[in-house]
This record gives C-alpha cells, sequence and structure tokens, in this order.
C-alpha cells in the first residue's frame, strides 16, 4: 500500500458523515519500468521517479460546496493508485430531500509529459445507496467516468467524476501533482541489502565468488568493491599473464512507495589483461539500472565482457550479481 496522508478540510462536516479511504498501487511495477538491459556494454537507463498526487474530494449538495477530505500518494509512471471514499450526501430538493450514501473508487495513472508536471488519467465508479421519500424501488447501476488531464507545475484541475440523477449531488477531484519531498535528515530511513556474486569463464558454469551484506538510508549510497588476478596461459615468448578484475557495485535507494523501493545500481569497473612484456589491454564495465523491487524479491544482474582477441589468453567472462533487499 502507498503511504497516505488524510486531512479531513471540510469546513461543515455533519455528524452522520461517513469517510473511508484507501490508497493504493497496484503490483507488478518492476516489468513496466525496468525493460530489459543488454547482456554486455554501457547501459543507463532514465530515472523512474515517482510523481506525488494530491486528490481532494469536493461534495456538492444541499449544505453547498465543501470537502470530504484530502490524500497524498506516490505513485510511480505508468502504475496505479486507488482511492476509495464513502459519503452521505443530502440532496438538493427543498422538501423531502432524499439522502445519498456514495461509495467513490478512483483509479489514478499519473505519467510524465514533456513541458508538464504530469498527465494523470481518471477512471472513477460511484455507486450509490438512496434513503427517504424519493428512494428508487431497486438499486441503479454504478456510474463510470473516465477523464485525462495534463498538468503545470502548482496547477490545479476540478475533475467532475459523479452526478445523481435522483438527488442532483455531485462530487468533483480536485487534482495536483509534483514531485516528492526529498527525505529529510529526520525522515532517515534504511534498506538492507545481499548482494552476491558470482563468475563464469567462457561457458563454464557459473561459481559463487562472495556474498555480503549492505544498509543504505534513502538518498544515499553503500557500495562494494570486488578484486581478483586470474592468471592466464602464457603468452609469447613464455611470458606471464594475468587478468585483473576490479568491479565495484553501488546501490543507492530513492523512494519507499507503495511496499515497494526503488533503486538505482551501479557497476562500474574493468578487466584488464597484464602481461610482463605488453602493455595492459583494458576493458572498462558500466551498467546502470533503476530497480523497483519488493522486500524479499530477487534480482539477478547478468553482465558479459568480451576479450579483444583471442591473443589475450581469454574469450569472456560472465558475472552474475544476485540482490535481495529488506526493509
Amino acid at each position: 500500500m502507498v503511504p497516505t496522508r488524510s486531512s479531513g478540510r471540510s469546513t461543515r462536516l455533519p455528524a452522520f458523515l461517513s469517510v473511508s479511504v484507501v490508497l493504493g498501487v497496484s503490483a507488478a511495477l518492476a516489468g513496466a519500468l525496468v525493460p530489459p538491459a543488454p547482456a554486455s556494454g554501457s547501459v543507463t537507463k532514465p530515472e523512474a521517479a515517482a510523481i506525488r498526487v494530491t486528490l481532494e474530494t469536493i461534495a456538492i449538495d444541499r449544505r453547498g460546496t465543501w470537502s470530504v477530505g484530502t490524500d497524498i500518494a506516490d505513485i510511480f509512471p505508468g502504475s496505479s493508485g486507488v482511492l476509495e471514499k464513502s459519503a452521505a450526501l443530502i440532496g438538493r430538493q427543498e422538501v423531502n430531500a432524499p439522502r445519498e450514501m456514495v461509495q467513490l473508487s478512483a483509479r489514478i495513472t499519473p505519467t510524465r509529459k514533456e513541458g508538464a508536471a504530469c498527465a494523470l488519467r481518471i477512471d472513477s465508479e460511484t455507486r450509490r445507496v438512496v434513503a427517504g421519500a424519493k428512494a428508487p424501488s431497486r438499486p441503479g447501476r454504478p456510474d463510470r467516468t473516465s477523464a485525462s488531464v495534463v498538468l503545470k507545475d502548482d496547477e490545479e484541475r476540478l475533475v467532475e467524476v459523479y452526478v445523481s440523477p435522483i438527488t442532483d449531488v455531485r462530487l468533483a477531484l480536485k487534482v495536483r501533482c509534483a514531485a516528492p519531498d526529498a527525505p529529510g535528515s529526520s525522515d532517515l530511513r534504511f534498506i538492507d541489502f545481499s548482494v552476491s556474486m558470482s563468475r563464469a569463464d567462457g561457458d563454464k558454469d557459473l561459481e559463487p565468488l562472495k556474498s555480503n551484506h549492505l544498509r543504505a538510508a534513502l538518498g544515499r549510497g553503500a557500495s562494494d568493491l570486488s578484486s581478483y588476478n586470474v592468471p592466464l596461459p602464457e603468452g609469447e615468448g613464455g611470458a606471464r599473464r594475468y587478468r585483473q578484475e576490479e568491479l565495484n557495485v553501488a546501490l543507492t535507494p530513492v523512494l519507499i512507495s507503495g511496499g515497494q523501493a526503488q533503486i538505482r545500481l551501479e557497476v562500474r569497473g574493468s578487466l584488464a589483461t597484464m602481461s610482463a612484456t605488453a602493455a595492459p589491454v583494458t576493458h572498462p564495465v558500466e551498467r546502470t539500472e533503476t530497480l523497483v523491487l519488493s522486500p524479499g524479491e530477487p534480482h539477478a544482474i547478468d553482465i558479459e565482457v568480451l576479450a579483444g582477441g583471442p591473443e589475450e589468453g581469454w574469450t569472456r567472462v560472465r558475472y552474475r550479481f544476485d540482490l535481495v533487499t529488506r526493509f
């Protein structure tokens, strides 16, 4: 579930008004945000930062226009947050005004749009139960609406999501989006990482090399450096050679939202063929990914490095980094 904050700012809330809020984010974010990367070379993926969406539910009934409450959630682009509210409303008729209990469920899907703070798609469904002299004999079908809006920074837009054909009451959402607040020193939250590293030379099977535990706070990184010297067949004239491997894994938690963590992963380093009689031949390694993971969810990163030719004494090396988070 996405952490939410609700602040009922109604100026005239009656005693019989009932409000309930559930604001969540759909699962399966990783596949939408992180497409598979090529197995070798330098790859840089764009950041998939969440969008902070603010929704104020506005009611219009016999009492006038008033706020049911305001809710805030951080939602990853392309994912959905679900807002659910219920409220008891009074019809706008002067005599024998019926009362209507409405249950609103709105799915909010933000996306990035160039030149704007965000684009929002709002799909809503409202169910109603009417009580009083004008109540129908059978409950009506739910009302469904869909709307799309593009918002600039600090721009608010009012989107109507429900109009009752019986009591003439209305519901609307006042929406706004922005970037999430950066974590302050008093809001530090830590994520624990378990990182395992395996290696395979050529077509051989992967063999475990090491395993380590790291801890990092939101917005702050933790890293693990691995360094190995691997003997190689002798070169021309019997010159001794070895392969020098240095790889550094850096993990930076960016955001925790909806029970998932957005993490920036970087693997940097090089493989170099070292010889007593020739200059080193260096192969840089650089990989950057943005991951969205749930606690305990395993994720594997595969990296392949190719030699410049058979004269180096090796053909290719494969690495696998297995990552598990706890928070």
